[in-house]
């Protein structure tokens, strides 16, 4: 399993996945907590700036002994997003599986 998540992602802001249609840009998970019997969140790092970017993908693959999920970001290029961090910025996503986590492992899929 990745790291799970500490003290530090508690109150990070949750993203919602955003299809925009540009180049994606796999990113890596940096950590995965269960938070129900079927639900995980996600911590992972949005790109640094000047460039705004958006959580574009998420790919889950589920087997009896394990879920691999991989997350992508796409520059959101919207005149309107308004100041981008100029240092990666920590972000999270929860996901709802088909199947109750039990005890398989959860995998970062871009790794």
């Amino acid at each position: 399993m990745e790291a799970e998540c500490d003290a530090s992602w508690r109150f990070v802001e949750s993203h919602i996945l955003v299809e925009l249609d540009r180049e994606r840009q796999m990113v890596p998970i940096e950590c995965i907590r269960q938070v129900g019997l079927r639900r995980i969140r996600i911590g992972f790092m949005l790109p640094p700036g000047p460039s705004c970017f958006e959580l574009s993908a998420i790919d889950v693959v589920e087997s009896g002994d394990a879920v691999s999920i991989t997350l992508a970001v796409a520059r959101d290029d919207d005149p309107l997003a308004g100041a981008c961090p100029a240092e990666p910025m920590q972000a999270a996503t929860e996901i709802e599986l088909q199947a109750p986590v039990a005890d398989r492992t959860l995998r970062d899929g871009s790794r």
